[in-house]
């Protein structure tokens, strides 16, 4: 696609362009040089002067170059930037990674871990699970006198498996007790957390042992079912990486945030009203903690409501990545509806 654009934002695309490219200052010569333009610096100087009035370009301490504002990359973003096809690469690793067999959680672990390791910034995966989580099997089995193994299986077929060490041995009577009143009050398609609710209220009237047991296995359920609800996040130690970071310290705000994402995720839930995807650019948040970093981010699934971001600095290549977080979130919502039609 061919663009037509006046001087004024053909100028303000180089800058923006050199700028994600390496960081650094543009100068009025080196864009004079340029051949995309036949003009003097005389006038590549003055069209750089209305730029700045306009609040599309500043100068950054002294220097004689100008960088883009967060304006500036806004308007080159939604009138100027051609996006590239998805690499053969990224988009054969997407289809070996993102299979409809693996379980949601799973899923979702792999697509936060991927994007992270292809592109090296921050991945962040809304909840696998919404509300309402079914349980379809629960069991114990003996792996020794005092060691039990939890099993637990919910109807996405994500399995949640945990050791039990139990502070003295338990005979077959008591294992038999304890698994009817797991699947009493967690068996028969019931809800995780309606679940928990009834094994709690179970647990207070029966003997010292069985009491032991249920609430270790209260205990490892409370645990996954508050783990399941919260969001996956990849690649917090890459943004530390990032040159950006080592020269701005602002950019522990955003490691704070991530460690405290319910703002965070709040936002991203608001913006993602549709199946296109979203950049969100420094302060255009409406977060102090992100004036530094840009977050591209996609709805996969409606119902329940599910997105996938990437966060890095606002020096991003978003001619590539946002085509990767659009195959991504496709990907996932073609494997989600895969086992849904699925018998």
């Amino acid at each position: 696609m061919t663009l037509t654009l006046s001087r004024p934002e053909l100028i303000l695309k180089l800058i923006v362009e050199q700028y994600l490219l390496d960081g650094q200052p543009v100068s009025s010569k080196l864009l004079a040089d340029n051949t995309q333009l036949v003009v003097s610096s005389a006038t590549v100087r003055n069209t750089m002067m209305a730029l700045e009035q306009q609040g599309l370009i500043r100068s950054p301490h002294t220097s004689a170059g100008r960088i883009p504002t967060t304006a500036g990359i806004r308007l080159f973003i939604d009138k100027m930037l051609q996006l590239q096809p998805l690499s053969s690469f990224w988009n054969m690793e997407l289809q070996r990674k993102l299979v409809p067999q693996l379980p949601v959680s799973l899923l979702c672990q792999q697509a936060g871990q991927l994007l992270t390791n292809l592109t090296g910034f921050v991945a962040i995966v809304s909840a696998p699970k919404a509300d309402g989580r079914i349980v379809r099997q629960i069991d114990l089995v003996r792996l020794a006198s005092d060691r039990l193994l939890l099993v637990v299986i919910d109807e996405d077929g994500d399995i949640l498996h945990r050791v039990l060490h139990c502070e003295t041995a338990i005979d077959n009577s008591t294992l038999s007790k304890v698994l009817c009143l797991l699947n009493a009050a967690l068996g028969g398609g019931g809800q995780w957390q309606d679940g928990i609710e009834r094994l709690g209220t179970i647990v207070r009237g029966e003997s010292a042992l069985c009491q032991q047991l249920l609430q270790k296995v209260l205990g490892q359920l409370s645990l996954d079912e508050l783990q399941q609800h919260q969001p996956l996040i990849y690649g917090q130690h890459q943004l530390l990486l990032t040159p950006e970071y080592q020269q701005n310290t602002a950019l522990q705000q955003v490691m704070d945030m991530l460690e405290r994402p319910d703002g965070l995720m709040q936002l991203l839930q608001t913006v993602t009203l549709d199946e296109q995807p979203k950049l969100l650019l420094g302060k255009e948040s409406g977060f102090i903690e992100l004036a530094n970093v840009s977050v591209i981010v996609q709805r996969y699934q409606v119902q329940p409501k599910r997105f996938i971001a990437l966060l890095g600095p606002r020096r991003m290549n978003y001619a590539r990545l946002i085509p990767l977080v659009d195959a991504c979130a496709r990907q996932l919502n073609l494997n989600l509806n895969r086992r849904q039609a699925s018998p």
